[in-house]
């Protein structure tokens, strides 16, 4: 403890003496003359305002004059289907382009901010990650494919960022417990009942074999197809894994042509489907066996690699109920800045342009004017694209239900003549 000078005590006694002390008393002032009321108040000493008390913009993204909507994009640029991950990003440019040419929100433009999700899961949550430490990202539209939505989904969903996939197809995409979770392709939950149907009902086969990829996607769809078979009174007498990557099928196929099946269902990619189709004619036991696989593989690589062996073997895609007019706008829009046509590259344009499209239809609703800034509150989002209804897409109209199922049409059916996918069937088509 510091001790005190006596000066301080001093100080110290004669406060107390003073503070002991009543004051003098103070004779009224006179009553003033009257003033004009403007002199009166002329005369008033000035009063401060309160400053107003700094708006809560937790869960808020502000977009200042100049700044651009900034919506995030996960694409799968690499890994198994980079064609069609082109063919979805460069449908999603022309999504951004059409907004800013009518305006924006507010007179704010939009931006895409691409990545590669690599159609991976880890790579998915990279992706994720880097959006979600980003307070400029609005919404994300992706990703491509199953695995790599369900490695983005964890950090989007702590960050309150919704998304919008256009062609990630495992039913487990989306769900009641994953409200940023949404989508425009139709489930596989529809496609791989569908596919089954067709089989069973259509070409009246009811022996049939099943294979996967193992990834997310072609497994969880060969699993729909398998147990639609079984459950409409079909046999499913293999149901075999390979990988990604893989190039030799023989031994796989060689233990399915032991028990002889009429058909083979792969749930996967394209390169690897084509490799399938080409080895089961090699393979004894399956003389006559026909092949069928997904959207995965619904692509011109697909045809360019089985070559000879694709004639005649199935895909199904889950399509919308396309606009003519629109999409004809909008594929000479696509052929004008990336000189190709979109059918040359991937089926999903259609559900990219449209996963755009509610996003910023959802924006439009919540977004508000504080100032010079423009504010999108994520929470709001979030509920805005569940809520988005009738809304015209490339791929018909658009709705949004309660767990963010939001695609249009049905399951189309092809088989492959003189080269070139043509349509046999189509379900649930509007």
């Amino acid at each position: 403890m510091q001790r005190r000078t006596p000066l301080f005590a001093l100080l110290l006694i004669l406060a107390l003496v003073l503070a002991a002390c009543p004051a003098p008393a103070v004779a009224p002032a006179a009553a003033p003359a009257e003033q004009p009321a403007a002199a009166a108040e002329a005369t008033k000493a000035p009063v401060a305002e309160a400053p107003a008390a700094p708006a809560d913009m937790t869960g808020k993204v502000v977009i200042a004059p100049g700044q651009t909507i900034r919506i995030g994009g996960s694409f799968a640029l690499t890994g198994p289907i980079p064609d069609p991950g082109k063919d979805i990003h460069q449908a999603a440019d022309i999504a951004v382009d059409d907004l800013n040419e009518m305006g924006g929100v507010e007179g704010f433009l939009f931006e895409l901010v691409a990545e590669d999700g690599g159609c991976n899961g880890d790579q998915g949550t990279v992706v994720g990650n880097k959006f979600a430490a980003d307070p400029t990202i609005v919404a994300v539209t992706g990703g491509t494919c199953s695995g790599e939505t369900f490695g983005l989904t964890p950090a989007l969903q702590e960050a309150r960022i919704p998304f919008v996939s256009p062609s990630a197809t495992n039913p487990a995409v989306v769900s009641a417990e994953c409200d940023v979770c949404n989508r425009t392709a139709l489930s596989d939950a529809l496609q791989g009942v569908v596919d089954a149907e067709y089989v069973f009902n259509e070409l009246g086969l009811t022996k049939v074999a099943a294979m996967h990829d193992n990834s997310d996607y072609g497994k969880g769809l060969a699993d729909i197809f398998q147990n639609h078979i079984l459950a409409l009174g079909g046999e499913v007498t293999n149901f075999e894994g390979v990988q990604v990557g893989d190039t030799d099928f023989r031994a796989a196929l060689a233990k399915i042509g032991a028990n002889g099946p009429e058909f083979i269902f792969f749930g996967g990619y394209s390169t690897e489907a084509a490799l399938i189709a080409q080895q089961m004619g090699e393979t004894p036991g399956l003389d006559g066996a026909l092949f069928m696989s997904d959207d995965g593989a619904y692509t011109k690589q697909y045809l360019e690699a089985a070559g000879d062996a694709a004639e005649g073997t199935y895909m199904s895609f889950v399509a919308g109920a396309e606009a003519e007019e629109a999409n004809a706008t909008f594929d000479v829009k696509y052929m004008d800045k990336f000189g190709v046509s979109p059918d040359d590259l991937g089926p999903f344009h259609g559900q990219s342009y449209d996963s755009v499209m509610i996003i910023a239809t959802a924006i439009k609703a919540v977004a508000v004017k504080d100032g010079d800034n423009l504010v999108i509150d994520r929470e709001e989002l979030l509920t805005a694209i569940r809520g988005v209804s009738g809304l015209a897409g490339l791929t018909g109209t658009l709705s949004c239900n309660e767990i963010g199922e939001c695609g249009a049409g049905g399951v189309q059916i092809f088989t492959v003549t003189s080269g070139e996918f043509v349509q046999v069937a189509g379900f649930g088509m509007e």
